[in-house]
């Protein structure tokens, strides 16, 4: 259904719905209107009619005036009826004597009008007491009525001027409606036609200030909209830039080393060439795996969010490790105090201690420790995740850079290919937290600091830290 067609059915059908019933409000009014002026000449007639009335030697006599029967002619040519009776004497009386009675006496101040038919015809009537000084007749009763074709008539054509005039004044005021609903929607056209020309690469937001105000939140939430198609465009490719630019070199070497493998005829050497394979292989593994998992964390992705315990996430996360750390001669230790749930994604976060902790476990020499603690700060309303190991520590010039994509710190020994803490600083950001580096406890060594709030994200249906301006940089 189009707005247009639509606004104008709702401004246009209730106009004629007034209409009606102003026109029936009309109608009514101009009855009453034509009935209290045609009584008023009702009423004068008939005081003119009482003047002319006496009794003379005990007889009633009445001297009807030509001016009471001018004031009731009209061009309908109404019939009129009149009866003079006195109010004693029941055989005293003249004119038409089945004339209808008034419903209720009048008094001698205060005459009667009333509707009746009378020889098969709507009459009026009023009724109105004369007294009278002479015999015993009493008060005398004079009624006259006439028949309503000139009232109806008069009223009609009240009416039919009054339904012209407003007809006339609403086809106006509909003129002036359509006239307005089409230039209120103007922008509205401008609008599609901006967005219809655009290309289809283009995502920059509507400009909210040429629409209307009550326009401004729906294009407002489609420039939302759109700022979050544009943060999944990039995200993908940025992804795809990251996948070819990270994958170019493993795939090439395994590629190398089957090429290597198919020319050696020592079985020996094939095995060593297959071993290695396989090592690149792993490496190759995870790079892909941490790849996916930071196209996963990028901003505006829309994920599950639910209440969490981060002690017993971080815990887990840690143990997983252990193996690793064991093998490599690092003692990996954990530490948790009790924490309320919070709202989170709960696999991001498992994600974001594994990679501290492979992090400090590849970065710490061997016989040394990595100790994780999990606490709730009740005074910053924070759960406070921390990651601290014996290792060479990173020197204040690169603490910036190290959340970088495939930033590496010069002289490390490491397999690493760079992007643990990219995916590190992506989910902080991501839970609305602050990540900090620092140097250990103990002067030497690193440790990282996550601070994540105790806010209900949930309300937020996934989608948080949406601002492109906070987006994370890559390692």
């Amino acid at each position: 259904m189009r707005l247009r067609s639509l606004l104008l059915r709702w401004l246009l059908l209730p106009l004629v719905v007034l209409w009606a019933i102003g026109f029936w409000i009309q109608y009514l009014r101009s009855i009453d209107q034509v009935n209290e002026a045609y009584d008023r000449t009702l009423l004068g007639s008939a005081l003119a009619m009482a003047e002319g009335v006496s009794i003379r030697q005990g007889e009633l006599s009445v001297d009807v005036p030509y001016s009471a029967l001018e004031m009731l002619d009209t061009q309908s040519q109404d019939r009129i009826f009149y009866k003079v009776s006195s109010t004693v004497d029941a055989h005293m009386s003249t004119g038409y004597a089945d004339l209808p009675a008034p419903p209720v006496a009048p008094r001698s101040d205060q005459p009667v009008f009333h509707s009746a038919r009378y020889l098969d015809e709507p009459v009026r009537l009023v009724a109105l007491l004369k007294p009278v000084y002479e015999g015993s007749a009493g008060p005398l009763l004079v009624q006259v009525g006439e028949t309503m074709a000139g009232r109806e008539a008069l009223s009609h054509r009240i009416l039919i001027d009054s339904a012209i005039t407003q007809l006339s004044l609403i086809a106006a005021a509909a003129l002036l409606i359509v006239f307005g609903v089409r230039r209120g929607l103007e922008p509205l056209r401008r609008l599609r036609k901006e967005v219809h020309a655009r290309q289809p690469n283009d995502l920059a937001p509507i400009d909210a200030g040429a629409v209307p105000r009550e326009v401004t939140p729906l294009v407002e939430a489609i420039n939302a909209h759109t700022e979050r198609q544009r943060q999944l465009n990039d995200a993908q490719r940025q992804f795809i830039a990251d996948a070819s630019h990270q994958l170019k070199t493993p795939l090439t070497v395994l590629k190398t080393q089957a090429a290597l493998a198919l020319v050696q005829a020592d079985p020996q050497a094939v095995l060593r060439i297959v071993k290695d394979m396989h090592d690149s292989t792993d490496v190759t593994s995870r790079v892909i795996q941490q790849l996916l998992t930071l196209a996963r964390s990028e901003q505006g992705l829309t994920l599950p969010v639910e209440p969490a315990d981060v002690v017993e996430i971080a815990r887990a996360a840690t143990f997983d490790l252990l193996p690793q750390a064991l093998k490599k001669g690092v003692e990996l230790g954990f530490e948790g105090q009790g924490a309320p749930p919070v709202d989170c994604h709960p696999l991001l976060l498992r994600e974001l201690v594994s990679n501290l902790v492979d992090n400090a476990v590849r970065y710490a020499p061997v016989a040394s420790a990595v100790a994780v603690s999990v606490r709730h700060d009740t005074g910053a309303r924070c759960i406070e995740i921390v990651v601290e190991d014996d290792g060479p520590g990173i020197a204040p010039a690169d603490r910036a850079k190290v959340f970088d994509r495939f930033y590496r710190v010069g002289g490390s020994t490491s397999d690493g290919c760079g992007l643990g803490l990219a995916i590190v600083k992506q989910i902080v950001e991501r839970h609305s937290g602050h990540i900090a580096v620092d140097h250990g406890s103990n002067g030497n060594g690193t440790r990282m600091t996550v601070r994540i709030p105790m806010t209900r994200l949930g309300a937020t249906k996934g989608v948080m830290g949406s601002n492109p301006a906070s987006r994370a940089r890559s390692q």
